[in-house]
């Protein structure tokens, strides 16, 4: 199948979902969006795409459809709804989901389209939105492997490795909540000791020096390591809101398991707090700002 034969749709132009279209549509597919705040669309549109004014309209103007949302109640409106993706599919079509959600919603979608005579591919990806921006995603793929083999080449348009992990969709975001679990606990155990080495009175450059090493390899970690350090929030890769949105949705999906989440709890905590005390907006690292207030820091420290 030749890219001119693949009528694609891209529903959801956040920093995310616009980074990941356009590389598609830069890798020079046919390309119709949607957004519920319309003048997202208009990059796009002035780049050539469609842009559909209902989901309706995009569906039937679509045959691999890409949902990037932020949480599991959005994709399951998005698929649910009157007059949503579920409502207009016709058999065949392709639903690829970006979204991080719990392993049992993308369960729930894949025996939906399959009931409609589609198909649904779980497919969460790691990275922040500058990596996404740059095509150098990774993807965990979940669903029908001959499905997955076809859309390979769009996939790789905005990723830098695939990782197939099972034919159950759900398999894909529990591999993704596994990954997100540990970095939301490296930035847990950062914040924490920053903030040990402030009230001992080492010198914050030497620990930020000692940390780097530790990190040696891991460029994310290590660039958070130099957010917490020097308390620079403000320049946002994944926002501390949708940092939230995560922890909750681990707690949820480990508790389902019979697993306590013991190694995030506190992360959890600080996340809440941190949202509470008006940082959503910041990166998520902020969360490390409550292990301060706790210790009794404050900002002139």
């Amino acid at each position: 199948m030749n890219k001119q034969s693949m009528r694609i749709g891209f529903i959801g132009l956040g920093k995310m979902g616009s980074a990941i279209c356009a590389n598609i549509q830069n890798a020079g597919y046919d390309v119709t969006v949607y957004n519920r705040t319309v003048s997202k669309t208009k990059p796009f549109e002035q780049a050539g795409a469609q842009v559909a004014l209902t989901i309706q309209a995009l569906v039937e103007s679509s045959d691999i459809i890409f949902s990037s949302l932020f949480d599991d109640r959005s994709v399951l409106d998005l698929c649910h709804a009157d007059d949503g993706l579920l409502d207009s599919i016709t058999p065949e079509k392709i639903h690829i989901g970006l979204t991080t959600i719990l392993p049992a919603t993308a369960d729930i979608l894949q025996l939906a389209h399959a009931e409609k005579g589609c198909h649904y591919i779980s497919a969460p990806v790691v990275g922040r939105p500058d990596s996404a921006a740059a095509g150098k995603l990774i993807t965990f793929l979940a669903g029908e492997a001959f499905i997955i083999n076809r859309m390979q080449p769009i996939i790789a348009s905005y990723s830098i490795k695939q990782i197939l992990v099972s034919d159950t969709a759900g398999a894909a975001n529990s591999m993704k909540i596994c990954v997100n679990y540990m970095a939301m606990t490296q930035l847990a155990m950062l914040g924490e000791v920053f903030t040990y080495a402030e009230k001992s009175q080492l010198d914050q450059a030497q620990v930020l020096t000692i940390s780097k090493m530790f990190f040696a390899g891991n460029q994310a970690m290590i660039e958070y390591a130099e957010k917490i350090a020097h308390r620079d929030f403000d320049t946002v890769g994944f926002d501390l809101s949708a940092g939230l949105k995560d922890a909750l949705i681990f707690d949820a999906a480990f508790t389902a398991c019979g697993v306590k989440p013991s190694a995030i709890l506190g992360a959890k905590d600080n996340l809440v707090a941190a949202n509470a005390n008006g940082l959503g907006y910041k990166d998520w690292s902020a969360l490390t700002e409550i292990s301060r207030k706790l210790a009794g820091l404050n900002d002139a420290s």
